[in-house]
C-alpha cells in the first residue's frame, strides 16, 4: 500500500502570503501577476488556435444557409457546461444578425452511448440531415465514428482536451490544445474553456460582420468556465488562473435562472462562491443528472430561460443529488470491503467490481477509495454483458499510460493522466486488467510502494489564526488543483474531546489544547471513524486548513482537518 508522508516546507522571511507563494514556486518578480490577474495580459486571444480561422469560418457558413447544426457534449459537467456556454452563445449571435436558429444538443446516456461519440450516435445524425457537428470534450478519440460523419457530408469541430485515441479525426476541424502541431500556449484548458475559446471567436466575427454587441460581452460566458475548470480538476496556474478568477466574479453575478435557483437550493449565497463552493455544491448536482438520470436535466437547469422553468429542473436535481449521495453510501460499503481484503504488500492499485452498482457512480467510488487508502484505485460495474469502470490516480501515477501498459483487453479506454474510464469484455479481462494495472505500477513505483505527500505549508498553532488573517490568505485564491489550499501543522496537540457529528456519524469534532495551551475547534469531513481512538489526553499531530464558521451572523475560525498522526 502507499506511503503517507508529510512534507513541511521551511518557514521564510515575511508574511504567510509570501510564504504561501514561496512554497509554490512563485517567482519574486512573478507575485504581482498571480496575486492579481490582468485579463489583456494574462489570456491568449482565441485566434492563436491553429484552426480557429476555419472553425469560425465553418459554423457561420451553416448559419448563414439554416444549416442544421447539432452540439455533441458529454455528459459530466465539463461537457454540459460547455454544450451550455456554446448553445448560449450561438442562440445570442443569432439573434443579434437575425439568422435562423437551428441548433440542438445531443448529450449521451451513460449506459447506452457511453463515453465519447458512438458509431450510432453518428448514423442518427445522417439521418437527421445534420449538416455541422461541433463535439465538446469529446471526440477527439472518436476519429473513425467523425471520419463517418464526415463522409456522409456532415462538417465537424472538435472543441476537446482529452487524450489522443488510436485513430485522429483528420477530417475534422480540430480545436484542441495538445493536438499535434497546436501552437495555442495553454495546454490545459478544458473542454468548456475551448468551447470558450471557440465562442468568443464567434462572437468577435459577429461584431466584425456589424452585429451589435458590446466589446469584451464573451466575458458573460466566464461562469460555466470557472464551474468546469473546477470540476474536471484542470490546474488553476497561468491563463487558467486568469480565466477562473474572472470566471467566479461572473459566477457570483450571475442572473441565469438556472444558476440561481440551483445556489438558492444549495443554500449558497450570490458573492460567496468560491472553488470550494463549486466544487462540493454546485459540481455534484450538474453530474448527479447524468450518473442518474439524463445530462440533459442538467443542461435543461442551466440553459433554462424563466424562474419557473429554472425551479422546475433545479428540484429534479436537487432530489437526484440526495438520491445519488444515498445510492453512494451504500455501494461504497462493499467496495471499502473488498478494497481491505486486497491490502497487502503487492496491492499498488485497487481494482474492485460488482455486477449491481450504478455505472454513474464507479467514478466516485474510485475517488473515495484514493482518498481513504492513498493508492490509484480502479471501480468497475457489470453493464449488459460487460464491465465499465473509472479511474483515479494517487502518488503521481499516469492513468492513460498504465491502461496503455494492459495490452488489447478493453473495449474502450480514455481520459486524462488523473482520471479515465474503460470498458472490458468479461470478468476474465477485469482480473486480468487488475494483475496487469499492478504490475505496471511496480514497475513505476519500485519495491517500496507508491508515496502520498501531504505538503504542510508551515507549523503554526491555530489558536494564533484571527478571522482577518485567514482573511488575508486569500489573496492567493483561486485554490484548487496547481494551486492548493493553504494546509498548516499544529505538532504535539492534547486532546480534550473528540465526537462523531452528522445524522451518520459521518464526521469528527476536535476540540484540542495547542502547544500554547489554547484550545483550539477543529472538524474532520469523513473522519468520524477516528473519534474512538482520539481519547482525552492522547497527543496528536494535526494538519489543518484554516477556515471560518459563520452561524447565526456570528463568525469564528474553525479550523478543517486534512490528516492525524496519532
Amino acid at each position: 500500500m502507499a506511503k503517507t508522508t508529510w512534507s513541511i516546507a521551511e518557514r521564510t522571511e515575511g508574511d504567510l502570503v509570501s510564504q504561501l507563494l514561496a512554497n509554490r514556486g512563485v517567482a519574486v518578480n512573478d507575485r504581482e501577476k498571480f496575486l492579481n490577474p490582468h485579463w489583456e495580459r494574462d489570456t491568449f486571444p482565441p485566434s492563436d488556435f491553429t484552426n480557429m480561422k476555419r472553425a469560425v469560418a465553418a459554423m457561420f457558413s451553416a448559419l448563414e444557409r439554416g444549416d442544421a447544426i447539432v452540439i455533441h457534449g458529454d455528459y459530466d459537467a465539463d461537457g454540459v457546461s460547455g454544450s451550455a456556454l456554446l448553445f448560449e452563445a450561438l442562440r445570442y449571435i443569432t439573434e443579434k444578425m437575425s439568422l435562423s436558429f437551428n441548433v440542438e444538443v445531443f448529450l449521451p446516456d451513460r449506459e447506452k452511448d457511453g463515453y465519447g461519440v458512438a458509431m450510432h450516435t453518428i448514423e442518427r445524425f445522417i439521418e437527421e440531415k445534420k449538416k455541422l457537428l461541433v463535439t465538446v470534450d469529446c471526440g477527439i478519440a472518436n476519429g473513425l465514428e467523425l471520419d463517418r460523419a464526415f463522409d456522409a457530408g456532415i462538417d465537424v469541430v472538435v472543441c476537446d482536451h482529452h487524450q489522443m485515441g488510436t485513430h485522429f479525426p483528420g477530417n475534422a476541424i480540430v480545436l484542441h490544445p495538445l493536438a499535434p502541431g497546436e501552437t495555442y500556449a495553454n495546454k490545459t484548458l478544458c473542454g468548456t474553456g475551448v468551447a470558450f475559446k471557440f465562442a468568443s471567436a464567434l462572437i468577435h466575427e459577429a461584431q466584425h460582420r456589424g452585429a451589435n454587441i458590446p466589446e469584451g460581452y464573451e466575458k458573460w460566458f466566464l461562469d460555466f468556465v470557472a464551474i468546469a475548470t473546477v470540476t474536471d480538476v484542470m490546474p488553476l496556474l497561468g491563463e487558467n488562473r486568469t480565466l477562473e478568477t474572472f470566471g467566479l466574479q461572473v459566477l457570483n453575478k450571475t442572473r441565469r435562472p438556472g444558476l440561481c435557483a440551483m445556489l438558492t437550493m444549495s443554500g449558497t449565497d450570490l458573492g460567496t462562491i468560491d472553488t470550494q463552493a463549486i466544487g462540493f455544491r454546485i459540481g455534484p448536482r450538474l453530474n448527479a443528472a447524468g450518473r442518474l438520470q439524463s445530462a440533459k436535466l442538467a443542461f435543461d437547469t442551466l440553459t433554462a430561460p424563466t424562474p419557473e422553468a429554472a425551479n422546475v429542473a433545479a428540484t429534479k436535481l436537487e432530489s437526484l443529488n440526495k438520491e445519488r449521495q444515498s445510492i453512494f453510501r451504500d455501494s461504497y460499503k462493499e467496495a471499502e470491503q473488498m478494497a481491505r481484503s486486497m491490502i497487502g504488500a503487492d496491492c499498488n492499485v485497487l481494482v474492485v467490481s460488482s455486477e449491481t452498482w450504478l455505472p454513474g457512480i464507479v467514478g466516485l467510488i474510485a475517488g473515495r477509495l484514493v482518498t481513504d487508502f492513498a493508492v490509484p484505485a480502479f471501480a468497475l460495474t457489470k453493464v449488459g454483458d460487460h464491465y465499465v469502470g473509472s479511474g483515479r490516480t494517487a502518488g503521481g501515477l499516469h492513468l492513460v499510460e498504465a491502461m496503455n501498459a494492459c495490452g488489447d483487453i478493453f473495449l474502450k479506454k480514455g481520459g486524462h493522466p488523473q482520471a479515465c474510464g474503460l470498458s472490458v469484455p468479461s470478468m476474465t479481462e477485469v482480473h486480468m486488467f487488475r494483475e496487469q494495472m499492478n504490475a505496471f505500477a511496480r514497475s513505476v513505483f519500485g519495491k517500496a510502494g507508491a508515496v502520498v505527500t501531504f505538503p504542510i505549508d508551515a507549523v503554526i498553532a491555530p489558536s494564533t489564526f484571527t478571522i482577518d488573517g485567514i482573511g488575508a490568505l486569500n489573496a492567493c485564491a483561486p485554490f484548487g488543483e496547481g494551486n492548493r489550499p493553504p494546509v498548516f501543522a499544529a505538532l504535539k496537540m492534547t486532546v480534550m474531546m473528540a465526537e462523531t457529528m452528522g445524522a451518520t456519524g459521518t464526521h469528527l469534532r476536535l476540540t484540542a489544547l495547542d502547544d500554547a495551551q489554547k484550545v483550539c475547534k477543529m472538524v474532520g469531513f469523513g473522519m468520524g471513524d477516528m473519534a474512538e481512538a482520539l481519547h482525552r489526553g492522547k497527543v496528536i499531530d494535526v494538519a489543518y486548513e484554516p477556515g471560518i464558521n459563520e452561524w447565526n451572523g456570528r463568525k469564528e475560525v474553525q479550523c478543517r482537518i486534512v490528516d492525524i498522526r496519532l
